[in-house]
């Protein structure tokens, strides 16, 4: 709680505060302040050329390579697949579950209204 007309007003920010551009606490305040040093950025080391093969050839390694890998990556992927829907599934499998709680609920309190009252619950009077 302010107790005097000062304490009531707010303050204002302190003049000299030093900013990011600023170099604070120089040795020597009359000899110019350097500019800090930045690192001059890697140049990016590009990979070593690779050999030059003929087309046929390129296509010859990469059929062998898909015949090799190409059975274990199916069922790989098949397995991936599975697993992907088995997860779907079981949230899929709780939506429908209550949902359909839900519908055999508001057919069994209709069901009820109408053997209470003698007649068809959604009709007027």
């Amino acid at each position: 709680m302010p107790t005097t007309e000062d304490d009531a007003l707010p303050r204002s920010a302190p003049r000299f505060v030093p900013t990011l551009t600023e170099v604070v606490g120089a040795a020597d305040a009359s000899a110019p302040a350097a500019a800090p040093s930045v690192p001059a950025p890697s140049t990016p080391v590009a990979p070593p050329p690779m050999p030059s093969i003929g087309a046929a050839t390129a296509a010859h390694t990469a059929d062998a390579m898909l015949a090799r890998i190409g059975p274990d990556l199916d069922r790989q992927i098949a397995e991936a697949i599975g697993r992907v829907l088995h997860e779907q599934l079981l949230g899929f499998n709780g939506r429908v579950q209550k949902a359909v709680a839900e519908v055999v609920r508001e057919a069994v309190a209709k069901a009820l209204a109408q053997d209470a009252h003698g007649r068809d619950a959604g009709t007027n009077p």
